[in-house]
């Protein structure tokens, strides 16, 4: 096997070059999904949805809750009324974040352990699931420095909209300009100078996702949590555009599988494609990785 792996790990390669490799490494797991890898597939997607559900609830939820009420950007009462709704998303958004951290992340990476286990025909354990709670010091500060590399980004942009968002109501309500106008601009404006600390935030998140698996591994010696955070580094090194080609087709791997399985086959198909197009690519770039290493120190 280990001929066959593409060593240039640090080399620009073909985006479709990482794709291929990895449906080569789980091709045969997915002929007929066994029984652990959709459990795994599932309670991903249900520790990944609760956050995501949480998350657009404390944006909206006072616009769910009376969808006839809007702001009054026109008058002195805007401050204040935008000052509350803001106040109590942060509180929604703190409460989404802290079970992120404490309960969906771990149990993400615990079913990509029974996963990974999946696609190298390994069994799976009980304890596995809960893999990241007994490394729960390494595995903590993993999910600190992932949810900072990601938020500190969407931070800087959420400041830089509030006070362009002030700035543009100011000179609305000073030159009479129309509500819905400026509701449209201040959208318009927030959008544009987020763009690229979006961009920023989803790239550390490509940088260090692998770390969380590295902590919980077998095969990688359960690896503290700054040696898992280096690893998942130099394994992404270059890797950003063959990363997207693999988040985008995992992506269509969920959507066909919900179409062409009339939802059922989300779970059957989708999910467990997902969650093997994750894990093998983990797999193939731990292997990358660990020929281009033993590469270099033989040549020395």
């Amino acid at each position: 096997m280990d001929s066959q792996i593409n060593t240039t790990i640090n080399l620009r390669t073909h985006p479709l070059t990482l794709l291929r490799e990895i449906q080569d490494r789980i091709g045969g797991v997915l002929v007929r999904p066994s029984a652990a890898l959709i459990w795994s597939g599932v309670l991903t997607a249900i520790m990944t949805g609760v956050p995501a559900f949480m998350a657009i609830y404390a944006a909206f939820a006072d616009l769910l809750a009376d969808p006839t009420k809007g702001i009054d950007l026109s008058g002195e009462q805007s401050i204040t009324e935008l000052s509350g709704l803001m106040s109590g998303a942060i509180l929604n958004v703190f409460f989404s974040v802290a079970f992120f951290l404490l309960v969906a992340l771990p149990f993400s990476y615990g079913a990509g352990l029974i996963g990974l286990r999946a696609i190298r025909n390994e069994s799976p354990k009980r304890s596995d699931l809960f893999a990241p709670y007994l490394r729960a010091w390494d595995f903590s500060i993993f999910s600190i420095v992932l949810i900072l590399s990601g938020f500190i980004p969407l931070l800087i942009w959420i400041v830089l909209a509030i006070i362009v968002s002030f700035v543009v109501s100011l000179i609305s309500v000073m030159n009479e300009g129309d509500p819905i106008g400026q509701i449209i601009t201040i959208m318009l404006t927030v959008l544009i100078v987020g763009i690229p600390f979006i961009f920023l935030s989803i790239y550390f998140q490509f940088r260090l996702v692998y770390a969380g698996i590295a902590i919980i591994d077998p095969a990688s010696g359960r690896m503290g949590a700054f040696p898992a955070i280096a690893k998942s580094w130099r394994m992404t090194r270059r890797q950003n555009g063959p990363l997207s080609v693999v988040a985008l087709y995992a992506t269509w791997a969920l959507i066909r599988g919900t179409i062409f399985g009339y939802l059922i086959g989300l779970f059957t198909r989708g999910l467990p494609e997902f969650v093997a197009l994750f894990c093998g690519s983990y797999d193939v770039l731990a292997d990358r990785l660990r020929l281009h290493e033993q590469s270099s120190h033989g040549s020395q």
